[in-house]
């Protein structure tokens, strides 16, 4: 019994003691004064309506700045320094200086086909995606300022041709002698203006470059001895290239008496060794026409001379 009363009075005692800790625990806060709670409300509502401001502003800064750009003729236009004139691709690129412009926007005709930022060096470029072929007039604009932006006239235009189409074979002619008794030959012809005019064997090439006329000439086509077949290949200035299914067939003899190596010009065929062959026999033939009138002459004299 008397155990008992001690361990009733031990918990008693750990009770009083874990009471008085949890009470030195809790704090008691004041109440706030009327002012300062005052305030606090105040400094929040501020802070509340300053972020409405911000957001209002951006909103409206965003949507200015989604609209056209106002046009001052004050300001001047970026320049183009670069650009594709002539290509075969799908691409243009436009590239040049913007300095004190933070956006250029590229133009197709009237038609605004897309923008670029400018760098830090003041410079921008620009690769436009074409579909069709033909002719492209580009210019630029540029833009600065915000919320109000401002927009530069255009620049000068620059044109860019997209060319896709390879040569027509129908316009190109070759001529040339088929038998020689040298060891290269010349070929002339006609092709599309400027157009590049290859011919190749094995791993041999030689070309020329067509006039404004079309008009071309290849000298110095290397033969071997016996017949040769040389394939024909015409490119545009864009780059496109046909092959023409016409070979060039040339005999060559070092022992033949065909002695042209190739065509002087459109009607005087060379290689065919007409040229030397009438100029060796009309040679001849003067000689012998020289010959008979010298004959003649001396024997009319002599008979003259007695008759008297």
């Amino acid at each position: 019994m008397a155990r008992k009363k001690i361990i009733q009075k031990t918990a008693s005692s750990r009770f009083s003691s874990d009471e008085g800790t949890m009470k030195s625990k809790v704090e008691i806060k004041q109440p706030l004064p009327h002012n300062q709670e005052r305030i606090s409300r105040l400094v929040g509502s501020v802070f509340i309506g300053l972020g409405i401001l911000l957001v209002a502003f951006g909103i409206f800064s965003f949507i200015k700045y989604r609209e056209e750009p106002l046009l001052n003729p004050e300001l001047e236009a970026p320049t183009i320094t670069k650009i594709t004139s002539l290509t075969n691709e799908s691409e243009i690129t436009v590239e040049g200086e913007a300095q004190g412009y933070d956006i250029v926007f590229i133009y197709a005709g009237d038609e605004k086909i897309g923008e670029t930022k400018v760098t830090d060096d003041s410079e921008y470029s620009f690769t436009y995606e074409v579909e069709e072929e033909g002719e492209y007039e580009l210019a630029v604009a540029g833009v600065k300022g915000f919320p109000n932006r401002y927009i530069t006239p255009l620049s000068q235009r620059e044109t860019s041709i997209v060319d896709k189409t390879a040569p027509d074979k129908e316009l190109v002619t070759l001529k040339y002698g088929t038998e020689t008794n040298k060891e290269t030959f010349i070929l002339i012809g006609t092709a599309e203006k400027y157009a590049t005019v290859e011919v190749n064997r094995g791993t041999q090439s030689f070309g020329g470059i067509a006039g404004g006329e079309g008009d071309f000439r290849i000298e110095n086509i290397a033969l071997d001895e016996g017949r040769n077949v040389f394939s024909v290949y015409v490119s545009d200035i864009a780059g496109n290239e046909t092959s023409l299914d016409e070979k060039i067939r040339v005999t060559y003899n070092p022992e033949g008496d065909v002695n042209g190596d190739a065509v002087v010009d459109e009607n005087i065929p060379q290689a065919a060794g007409t040229l030397d062959e009438l100029f060796g026999n009309n040679l001849m033939m003067i000689f012998g026409l020289i010959a008979l009138v010298s004959f003649f002459s001396s024997s009319a004299v002599l008979y003259l001379k007695n008759k008297r």
